[in-house]
C-alpha cells in the first residue's frame, strides 16, 4: 500500500502541467489545478447529463482525476469512500469515450499511473496464491484492459486469472487472444512504440503464464517465455524498463 500512495502522489505532481495543454472545459481545468476536487467532480458530473455535452470525453476525465485526487486527501475519506474505485470506473468510461484516443496527450500521463497501480495491486493479491485473491486480481487487471485496450499484456494477465478463479471457458478465449497478441510484438506494434506499462504488462504476463504452464506443459512455458527473450533478456535502447532481472530469473528457471 505504501509504493501506491507513493505512486499515486508522484502522479498527481506531474498530472497537472499535462492536462493544462487541454482546450476544452476551461472551468473543469481551473477547478482541477486549483485543487478543488469536489467542485470539479460535480460539475463534470453535470456535463455528463447535458445532453449537448454528455459525449465529450473530457468531463469524464476530470470526474476520474478529481476522485483519484480525493482518494489521497483524508478530509474526503467519509463523503467518498470509494473514490479511488470510482476514480477508476469513470477513467474507463473516458477510454470509452474517447475511442480515437483524441485527448492522448492530456490522458496518458494519468492512465499510465493508473495502470501501474493496478498492476501492483493485482501482484500483492497474486502473490497470496488463492483462488478468492486470484478473483480480486482478475476483477482490477480487467479494468486495466478497459484504460488500455491495447495493452497486449493486460489481456494475456486478465486470461490467466479467469482461469484461475474458475471462469476457465472465458479464460481460455481471453488468453490466447492475449497470446497471439503478445506473439505479434515487433510485427503489427514495435516494441519501441509502446507505453512503459504497456511494456511492463507484457512482461509481467509472459513471466506469469509462463510459470503457470512449467509443471504441466514445459514445452509450452518456454515457449511463451521465449517471447519476452529479445525484449527483456538483453539491453535494448527501446526498452523503458529500469531492471528485467525478474525476467532473466525467470527464462533460466524455465528455460534450464
Amino acid at each position: 500500500m505504501k509504493k501506491i500512495l507513493t505512486a499515486l502522489f508522484i502522479g498527481l505532481y506531474f498530472i497537472a502541467p499535462t492536462i493544462i495543454k487541454a482546450q476544452e472545459y476551461d472551468d473543469l481545468l481551473v477547478l482541477y489545478v486549483d485543487e478543488k476536487y469536489e467542485k470539479c467532480y460535480s460539475k463534470s458530473l453535470k456535463y455528463q447529463v447535458n445532453d449537448k455535452t454528455k459525449n465529450d470525453p473530457l468531463p469524464y476525465l476530470y470526474c476520474s482525476m478529481s476522485l483519484y485526487g480525493m482518494s489521497q486527501d483524508h478530509k474526503y475519506k467519509e463523503s467518498y469512500p470509494k473514490a479511488y474505485t470510482n476514480a477508476l470506473k469513470f477513467a474507463a468510461k473516458y477510454r470509452k469515450k474517447d475511442k480515437e484516443f483524441a485527448y492522448k496527450e492530456e490522458s496518458l500521463e494519468y492512465l499510465e499511473l493508473l495502470k501501474t497501480v493496478i498492476l501492483e495491486e493485482a501482484d500483492n493479491y497474486i502473490l497470496k496464491g488463492e483462488e478468492k485473491y486470484y478473483r480480486k486480481a482478475k476483477g482490477i487487471v480487467k479494468k486495466a484492459t478497459k484504460l488500455d485496450p491495447d495493452c497486449r499484456g493486460a489481456v494475456l494477465l486478465h486470461g490467466e486469472l479467469e482461469i484461475l478463479a474458475k471462469n476457465k471457458s472465458e479464460g481460455k478465449k481471453i488468453r490466447i487472444a492475449g497470446l497471439e497478441g503478445v506473439k505479434k510484438i515487433g510485427d503489427d506494434i514495435q516494441f519501441g512504440d509502446m507505453t512503459e506499462t504497456q511494456q511492463r504488462y507484457f512482461k509481467y504476463a509472459v513471466i506469469f503464464s509462463a510459470k503457470l504452464q512449467l509443471e504441466k506443459d514445459p514445452t509450452m512455458a518456454k515457449e511463451i517465455i521465449s517471447i519476452g527473450q529479445p525484449y527483456f533478456g538483453e539491453e535494448r535502447e527501446d526498452c523503458l524498463l529500469e531492471d528485467n532481472s525478474d525476467f532473466v530469473e525467470a527464462y533460466k528457471l524455465i528455460t534450464g
